[in-house]
């Protein structure tokens, strides 16, 4: 089965009510880990599920470690990660201090088999996705940021404060949840999302 895509509406720079063109955007199936990728390792080689965790953990260290002393970190098959940096803006190189210079973030740039191999991609419409104004990452942040002024959110409410339909709130709520930064209390149709920092019980 090959990925699903859907139709975005980008949020309108004006502000002044005109409709804006559509994009297409995968749909995000979930998250696979590490976990998974060992597992899928082991199963096509010789190694075990507990070994081939180990080296995919000692390869994350590995890579930080490089990108903290300044590397370019470069797989072969895979591609490049690499560092940016932050820093407020001047004219004059004396008017900043290194003290001043922050991390920015990381950066992956896929190599170019890796880029050829995606070219074929399987292609589907999500049917059950209609066009938004928001893209799956906007989504969430507008919750994670309304979650600050409210102690609760429910998929309903999700939905209408991102216009989208029930399976994309599930699923957004979920990655939320597997990355740690929401849990859910209660079950059935009285299911509420909170911040993971909540003092609820």
């Amino acid at each position: 089965m090959g990925a699903k895509y859907a139709l975005y509406e980008n949020p309108n720079p004006k502000g002044d009510g005109k409709k804006q063109p559509l994009h297409a955007r995968i749909v995000p199936k979930g998250t696979v880990r590490t976990q998974e990728i060992a597992e899928e390792i082991a199963d096509s080689s010789g190694y075990s599920t507990g070994t081939t965790k180990g080296m995919l953990d000692a390869l994350a260290k590995i890579i930080s470690r490089n990108l903290r002393q300044g590397y370019t970190v470069e797989l072969d098959d895979l591609g490049s990660f690499s560092l940016s940096l932050k820093c407020r803006p001047v004219m004059d190189k004396k008017e900043l201090r290194s003290w001043s210079v922050h991390f920015g973030n990381i950066h992956f740039r896929g190599c170019k088999r890796l880029k050829n191999q995606l070219k074929a991609l399987d292609l589907e419409r999500d049917t059950d996705a209609r066009a938004t104004s928001y893209s799956p990452e906007q989504r969430k942040g507008r919750m994670l940021m309304a979650l600050k002024e409210k102690e609760y959110y429910t998929a309903a409410q999700y939905m209408r404060l991102n216009e989208c339909n029930r399976n994309t709130a599930i699923r957004d709520l979920k990655e939320l949840i597997e990355i740690g930064k929401i849990k859910k209390l209660g079950y059935g149709k009285a299911v509420l999302y909170v911040p993971v920092n909540t003092n609820q019980p």
